[in-house]
């Protein structure tokens, strides 16, 4: 397909596989499809007017379709037709996360960048230099997060927005003066612990501080031995959500299957109840229509 800088710029992981189509005819990648878009080679190629084309893409039109139901969505004022526009919504992201085979998760980190994100392009990149891999890990933790609380039920745009930009930064935030080495191999032995031990509370002073650990459900376990000590019956449905995500998301693995589809497959390791809602809320919008709800 021919390529097209503009449509990307608002992008952070490249929606394709990108490449550069040398004199000689032979084709070299510049961006993988799922990875760190590298924009400023981008440019530069652009700006020589070079041959560049992307294949493998993702649906850029059927994003395009979830953007948009989302806008109207956001912009509906009256309870009785946001539902309505709800519903269409979720029943596109059935469609093409869970309807179509080996949809990944950077896909719908795709769009929570472009649906939720509060972030500038220039902070996004800040991220990204820091440590590449850490970052796509916490926006897949931070885009399942937000999808989740939006099948949950909190409706407001604003929330929303809130939450996944929130949760990116803090989780960028953590080890802030840590070794990324170091901080990638203490936070993954921390999110594979069954129970907290002393030793794991030092491992925390170190890389995270008081005020995330106070604010957030990071590193909590369902029978309360987290940091913070609390259980499930004292998590709301949204925090227990977020334990399950946390654990689903490795730091020296990638996660192909989308949150959605793993959450209809029963692949998210979750308390019972919230998996249900969560399922239910998927499986509940493919048998309403907007006249059933008019």
């Amino acid at each position: 397909m021919e390529f097209s800088l503009a449509n990307l710029k608002h992008d952070l992981l490249a929606p394709g596989n990108i490449f550069w189509k040398k004199k000689s005819g032979d084709a070299v990648l510049i961006s993988k499809k799922g990875e760190v878009l590298n924009i400023e080679i981008l440019k530069k190629f652009s700006e020589s007017a070079a041959e560049i084309f992307i294949t493998d893409e993702i649906d850029l039109q059927s994003s395009a379709e979830l953007e948009a139901l989302y806008a109207k969505y956001s912009e509906e004022v009256l309870m009785r037709d946001k539902i309505v526009w709800r519903e269409k919504f979720i029943d596109c992201l059935v469609r093409e996360f869970i309807e179509k085979d080996n949809v990944e998760q950077f896909e719908l980190n795709h769009l929570a960048w472009r649906l939720f994100s509060n972030f500038e392009h220039a902070e996004g990149a800040a991220f990204i230099e820091r440590d590449a891999d850490l970052f796509t890990r916490h926006l897949s933790v931070a885009s399942s997060y937000t999808f989740c609380a939006f099948l949950l039920g909190y409706y407001e745009p604003s929330f929303l927005n809130g939450l996944f930009s929130k949760t990116l930064q803090n989780l960028m935030d953590l080890g802030a003066s840590e070794r990324v080495m170091s901080l990638k191999e203490k936070l993954e032995y921390l999110w594979l612990q069954e129970s907290f031990s002393v030793d794991d509370f030092e491992y925390l002073k170190v890389i995270a501080s008081s005020e995330i650990l106070s604010n957030t459900v990071l590193f909590e376990k369902y029978d309360g031995s987290g940091p913070r000590n609390l259980n499930s019956r004292e998590m709301s449905d949204l925090e227990v959500a977020y334990v399950g995500i946390s654990g689903k998301f490795s730091f020296t693995e990638s996660t192909t299957p989308n949150i959605l589809w793993s959450i209809q497959h029963g692949q998210l390791s979750c308390q019972p109840r919230v998996l249900k809602l969560l399922t239910n809320a998927l499986m509940k919008s493919g048998n309403k229509t907007a006249d059933a709800l008019l």
